[in-house]
């Protein structure tokens, strides 16, 4: 059985990093392009780790990859997404780290890398597919969260992408998302259901597979014909996880250990558990009321307006198409 590293246990990870130091106050920039900047700065500020090959010694390093591997991550940036930008960048980090280890020279495999981001409909991008060797990391700055979700529209997308770029080739997509589709104007889960069926049959090679925090992730997994070791549903604390599970199950198929990218019972179980259930409980006494912080709050003191029926999602504000 695999050791998770603590770290993805100790905390949710909707928490943002330490507040630094207080700074002395620095002067509001009266340029729009100045402000701008000093905006992207702050955000390229905030520390996402970044594994690095030559940090470790070779004994260290995992083996080498035994195949060839296309890897293609769909990544849902819509506006709920904006406080798990922080595990987004640091878990698309270390599953490009652990393929840079594995695919090392003098490995006589390849393996690339694109990433699909996608909110609305109007707001769905394509990077350049690249050798894995060339993948920079990710920072604050690329996931710039905001729109609804065409997740639908989005998943066709990485679909009619893996057939073209990876025929005959194994590869791997994934599908990140913390919400139902509420946006796509060109397919429906039906639609993307007959794409999959459809890629299997042309490309027994290539895996599909779905992860999200929403209710609906495991049907919404069913009815697009991905099965249950293709599949996660995890809880928003547990975005860490999720992506950790997702880096050894790529891991553990470059390296001949399966046959296709698919997730064991153990990373179905380690993701899908809540994640209050992975942290130490304190020990109270029996006359010890709980503790309560300032941040709970009850449901009476909420007003309509604190609730989010449909989607919490909020509209774009950015319009840029798919590109290739």
């Amino acid at each position: 059985m695999e050791d998770f590293p603590k770290h993805l246990l100790a905390a949710p990870s909707a928490a943002q990093p330490p507040a630094p130091a207080a700074a002395a106050p620095v002067p509001a920039a009266e340029d729009p392009v100045a402000e701008a900047e000093i905006q992207a700065a702050a955000e390229d500020a905030v520390p996402v780790p970044v594994p690095q090959v030559e940090d470790e010694e070779e004994s260290q390093l995992p083996p080498f990859a035994v195949k060839d591997m296309n890897v293609l991550v769909v990544q849902d940036i819509s506006g709920s997404m904006e406080s798990q930008r922080v595990s987004v960048a640091t878990g698309i980090n270390e599953i490009f780290g652990d393929m840079q280890k594995r695919y090392r020279e003098p490995c006589e495999h390849k393996a690339t890398v694109c990433i699909i981001k996608f909110s609305s409909h109007d707001n769905i991008t394509a990077s350049p597919v690249i050798p894995i060797s060339e993948a920079k990391p990710i920072t604050m700055r690329d996931l710039v969260c905001d729109g609804m979700t065409a997740m639908w529209d989005a998943t066709a997308i990485a679909i009619d992408h893996m057939n073209k770029h990876s025929a005959g080739v194994p590869a791997t997509t994934y599908i990140f998302t913390d919400g139902d589709d509420n946006d796509s104007k060109m397919h429906t889960r039906s639609s993307v259901n007959e794409m999959i069926a459809d890629n299997k049959k042309r490309n027994p090679m290539h895996s599909v597979l779905f992860i999200g925090s929403d209710p609906t992730t495991k049907r919404n997994a069913q009815d697009i014909g991905i099965d249950r070791v293709h599949s996660i549903q995890h809880d928003a604390n547990s975005t860490p996880i999720a992506y950790e599970v997702c880096r050894r199950a790529l891991g553990r198929c470059v390296s001949g250990d399966t046959q296709s990218t698919e997730f064991t019972q153990e990373d179905i179980a380690m993701s899908e558990t809540p994640q209050h259930q992975h942290e130490p409980q304190t020990p109270r006494t029996p006359h010890t009321p709980p503790h309560h912080t300032d941040s709970q709050v009850s449901d009476s003191q909420l007003s309509e307006d604190d609730y989010a029926f449909a989607s919490d999602d909020v509209p774009s504000r950015t319009f840029s198409s798919y590109r290739r």
